[in-house]
């Protein structure tokens, strides 16, 4: 067990300079004990944001931090919703993130995304989800054939009939940006437990009074449980258990090799990006196919032998070269199988648990897409005792 803290270093700019206490609920002198339970991405962002705002932090991460579904993540922030209010949340997680990087040094790569349609019908829905999205102020526009190559000029890209760039997009090194994320919590007073898991909610009648984990018992005043395809047998001991759809996905991870291409490329069949250290991470199914031989990964989170594993990301290797022809000497690494903490409606479930208030939720698809905002706005939910109007939509007791 790592139980890793640092002192609060001041002149870190204006993550630290937030209150250091809760003058509402616990009294000008006392700090709120609050923890947070996964040490993913969201966890980490919303472990910051409380640490910056005067909350005592502690984080209890059950394996390491980013070892569940973040490190599995494609980790491509981006606005793709044809539901109004979800995709003005993600612009705004868009702008925070954007902060955040300036703050914290997150190496993002802020170089869009490109898209393309190999058939009319496609071609349409694309040319429609452009207009929608340029009135919601989300720029993605239509490109001509002349700038599509030029924006991927490395790129092989074949017969198209129309094709798309969203030049607010990002991409990041997820494990990265959560590592960051957690040394900047620790440097305003979080405590960081891992290995740590949570066992017990401990309650003293309608109240939180702490948790029981594998590393001993913690008094707290309130806790955010964050741990993605966990949340719901920790949650159902404050008596709600949030809904959840298995969702399983596989990535290919490359060696490094040449830089070639510096936005995310989403073209029919394939879609890939390239870090700053020249991997390439990429499939070609969003989901697993729902087919005879998946039906075991399609019932419940399984491993994957190492054999299969190679033998998919072989594939998808193949497939990536074909668009990426400077790529003939990348190498296959390691293939990743993440199993997605999806809600039943695919939308957030964020807020107070309908069983006992002391208790928050926050599971999430598109977590690493949703982290910055969601960060700050369950911080500011938590430290002011006041619910956030974009939160609306999203709380527990919608189902």
């Amino acid at each position: 067990m790592a139980i890793e803290r640092r002192t609060f270093l001041k002149g870190m700019g204006s993550l630290a300079a937030a209150a250091s206490v809760n003058t509402l609920a616990f009294g000008q002198q006392q700090k709120i004990s609050v923890g947070v339970v996964g040490g993913g991405i969201v966890g980490a962002s919303i472990a910051l944001h409380l640490a910056k705002a005067g909350a005592q932090v502690t984080l209890f991460e059950k394996t390491a931090p980013a070892a569940g579904a973040t490190s599995k993540s494609f980790a491509w922030i981006n606005a793709f919703t044809s539901d109004p209010h979800y995709r003005a949340l993600r612009l705004k997680s868009i702008n925070a993130y954007q902060e955040l990087d300036r703050q914290l040094n997150l190496n993002i790569i802020w170089g869009g995304a490109i898209h393309w349609a190999i058939n009319l019908a496609e071609a349409e829905r694309m040319k429609a989800s452009a207009a929608e999205f340029d009135q919601a102020g989300y720029d993605a526009r239509m490109i001509t054939p002349e700038e599509l190559a030029a924006l991927a000029p490395n790129v092989r890209l074949g017969p198209f009939d129309a094709a798309l760039f969203s030049p607010l997009d990002g991409h990041m090194d997820p494990v990265d940006v959560t590592r960051k994320m957690l040394d900047a919590a620790r440097d305003r007073g979080a405590t960081i437990v891992h290995p740590c898991e949570v066992t017990v909610l401990r309650f003293k009648g309608d109240r939180l009074s702490g948790v029981s984990t594998t590393a001993g018992d913690y008094s707290l005043d309130r806790l955010v449980i964050a741990g993605g395809v966990d949340t719901p047998a920790l949650a159902a001991q404050a008596g709600y258990t949030p809904p959840l759809t298995h969702a399983p996905g596989i990535l290919i991870h490359t060696k490094p090799t040449t830089a070639l291409v510096g936005r995310v490329i989403e073209s029919p069949h394939i879609y890939f990006k390239q870090h700053r250290d020249g991997r390439i991470i990429g499939t070609d199914e969003a989901y697993a196919p729902d087919l005879p031989a998946h039906q075991g990964i399609l019932e419940g989170p399984q491993e994957m032998p190492e054999e299969i594993r190679a033998m998919h990301g072989e594939r998808i290797l193949g497939k990536i070269k074909d668009k990426l022809p400077g790529a003939t000497d990348a190498a296959y690494d390691h293939l990743t199988l993440g199993f997605r903490p999806m809600p039943q409606d695919r939308l957030p479930i964020v807020g107070a648990s309908p069983g006992n208030s002391d208790v928050y939720i926050a599971v999430m698809h598109s977590g690493v897409t949703l982290a910055a905002i969601m960060g700050h706005y369950i911080s500011h939910e938590i430290m002011q005792d006041d619910l956030i109007d974009e939160l609306a939509p999203y709380r527990p007791d919608r189902f």
